[in-house]
């Protein structure tokens, strides 16, 4: 019995790593499953529900423009930062065009925020230089 019950946790832990899609999500619940996946640490099964989401709901643009920040944020959190970058670069790019007045300022100033404190943290500091005459 004690087998049994060691392989149902081992079973349902694995399953617990998978994407379970439904045809019935809704967008919110493709962002909480992404969401409770990335809270466990598992953010490359986060990446898969952002990413199917924006595959299931293109037309949504608020709700795309959110995912994509939710993985670029996942890329530096995976310490991608130079993709992170890129995609954030993407994001910013978004809101030049036309449709950035139906875009979620807030996704702008985050995309950017989070930018600058990568670029900021890959400086180095300048190394000291001796005094004249030293």
């Amino acid at each position: 019995m004690l087998f049994t019950a060691a392989s149902a946790i081992v079973i349902l832990s694995c399953s617990s790593q998978e994407m379970v899609i439904t045809g019935d999500m809704s967008p919110e619940d493709y962002f909480q499953k992404a969401q409770d996946a990335s809270d466990r640490g598992n953010f490359p099964l986060a990446l898969k529900y952002y990413y199917k989401f924006k595959e299931t709901f293109p037309d949504n643009l608020e709700k795309n423009v959110w995912a994509s920040y939710e993985i670029a944020f996942l890329q530096h959190k995976m310490g991608n930062d130079e993709k992170a970058i890129g995609l954030f670069d993407e994001i910013i790019a978004l809101y030049t065009q036309d449709k950035a007045s139906v875009l979620p300022k807030a996704v702008l100033t985050l995309a950017e925020s989070v930018r600058k404190k990568i670029l900021d943290s890959q400086k180095k500091p300048a190394a000291a230089t001796p005094a004249p005459g030293k």
